[in-house]
C-alpha cells in the first residue's frame, strides 16, 4: 500500500511540473529576441562592420560613410561628420530595449508615427550597412509621453523591412536634420595663447588687441589696462574667438564667390608663434570667413606666469605641425558663423572701444558674471 501511495504521489509531482512547464513554455514569447531583450540582439557586436549610415525622412535625405576611423557626410562634398555623434548613436541603437509589441497593420502605423517618408509617413528611417550588406534597419517613430524626465525614454519603432512595430526604450533622440551631423568645431585655439589679434579693415585701419600681461586680461596698445571696451567683457571675446569655434555651416572654397563683399583680414597671434588669419565678409545676411595659418618664429614671446602654468603653449615643432593640420583641414571651405562670432572677426576700432561713460551694461548672468 506504502509503495502503491508512494508511486502516486511520485506521479502526482511529475505531472505538476509538467503542467507548470507547459504554462511557462505558452505564456513565454515564441522568440525572446522579439517580445523582450534588445531591439537588436546582435549589432553590438557589428558596430565595427558598420561604414555606412543612410538617413531618410520627411524632413530630410543624407547619408554619412567611415573611412578609417573617421566619419563623413556625402552630401556635404565629403565633410567630417561628427565622429562622437555618431558613435553615440549607434551604441544607443543597439542598447534599445524592446519592451512590448504593437500592431502589425500599416494602417494604424500614424498612430504611432512608424511610417515611413516611402510611405508617406514622418519617421526617421536610419538604415546600417557594412559595404552593400544591411547590418540593421531602424524606423523610429514617436515617443511615448511618460513621466520620466531623465534617462532613457520610450519609442515606437520598427525594424526596417518589417511590418511589426514596437514600444521600445532607449536613448533614441536621433536627429532627422543633415546640418546636426556635421562636424561643428572648426577650429580650438586656447584663449590662454593668445597674445596679439589685429582686425584689419579694407581700408587699412587696424585694431589692435593685446593681451596685458595676465591670464585673460587684455586691452588695446594705447590704454592698456585703462582699455574702455564697448562693454566688458569684448577684449576677452575677442580673444577667445577660435576657442572651440562653431560653425552653423559650410561649403566648398572651390568656385566660392564673396560677391563683392568687402574683406576683413583678423589675425590671432599667440606667444609660441601661431598665426591664424581669418577672412570675413558678410553677405546676404551671412558671416563667411576662410581660414589659414602660419608659423611667424618672430612673433614667439614670453607668455606671462600664470599662463605658462597651464600647460596649452607648445614649442616651435609643435606649432608647425599645428599648420600644417589646420590648413590640411580648413583651407578647402568656407565657414559660415553666426552674428556674435562674424561682428567680432570684423569688429573696427571705434566698434570694439569707446569712453567709459558709454559703456554697454551687461545684463545680470550673462556669461554666469551675475549674482
Amino acid at each position: 500500500m506504502i509503495k502503491k501511495l508512494n508511486s502516486l504521489t511520485i506521479l502526482f509531482l511529475i505531472t505538476v511540473i509538467m503542467v507548470v512547464l507547459m504554462l511557462i513554455t505558452i505564456q513565454r514569447p515564441s522568440n525572446d529576441n522579439d517580445d523582450e531583450g534588445l531591439l537588436f540582439p546582435d549589432l553590438y557586436g557589428q558596430l565595427n562592420q558598420v561604414d555606412t549610415l543612410k538617413f531618410k525622412s520627411s524632413q530630410d535625405e543624407f547619408t554619412l560613410f567611415r573611412k578609417g576611423e573617421d566619419w563623413f557626410v556625402k552630401e556635404r562634398l565629403n565633410y567630417p561628420a561628427d565622429f562622437d555623434l555618431v558613435k553615440r548613436a549607434l551604441i544607443d541603437i543597439s542598447d534599445t530595449k524592446v519592451l512590448e509589441r504593437k500592431t502589425d497593420d500599416p494602417k494604424l502605423y500614424p498612430r504611432l508615427g512608424v511610417a515611413s517618408a516611402d510611405d508617406g509617413g514622418e519617421a526617421l528611417t536610419l538604415t546600417m550597412l557594412s559595404g552593400d550588406k544591411t547590418i540593421a534597419g531602424l524606423v523610429l517613430g514617436n515617443e511615448r509621453e511618460t513621466t520620466a524626465k531623465m534617462g532613457a525614454k520610450q519609442f515606437y519603432v520598427r525594424r526596417e523591412g518589417e511590418p511589426r512595430a514596437w514600444l521600445a526604450e532607449g536613448y533614441l533622440n536621433i536627429n532627422p536634420l543633415m546640418l546636426n551631423w556635421i562636424k561643428s568645431e572648426v577650429i580650438n585655439i586656447a584663449r590662454e595663447r593668445i597674445a596679439t589679434v589685429n582686425i584689419i579693415q579694407p581700408s587699412g585701419q587696424v585694431a589692435t588687441l593685446i593681451n596685458l600681461g595676465a591670464k585673460d586680461k587684455f586691452g588695446t596698445p594705447e590704454s592698456l589696462d585703462q582699455t574702455v571696451f564697448k562693454y566688458e567683457q569684448l577684449g576677452y571675446d575677442i580673444a577667445g574667438t577660435l576657442s572651440q569655434l562653431r560653425m552653423e555651416d559650410v561649403q566648398a572654397a572651390k568656385g566660392f564667390s564673396r560677391g563683392g563683399a568687402e574683406v576683413v583680414n583678423a589675425e590671432f597671434i599667440t606667444f609660441d608663434g601661431l598665426k591664424v588669419i581669418a577672412k570675413t565678409s558678410f553677405s546676404d545676411g551671412f558671416y563667411l570667413t576662410t581660414f589659414h595659418a602660419e608659423f611667424d618664429r618672430s612673433a614667439i614671446k614670453a607668455a606671462p606666469s600664470d599662463i605658462q602654468q597651464l600647460n596649452v603653449l607648445k614649442t616651435p615643432e609643435q606649432v608647425q605641425a599645428e599648420v600644417a593640420d589646420i590648413n590640411s583641414k580648413l583651407s578647402d571651405w568656407v565657414y559660415r558663423f553666426g552674428g556674435f562670432v562674424g561682428t567680432n572677426m570684423m569688429r573696427a576700432k571705434a566698434d570694439m572701444v569707446t569712453e567709459s561713460e558709454k559703456v554697454i551694461p551687461m545684463p545680470l548672468d550673462v556669461m554666469g558674471y551675475g549674482s
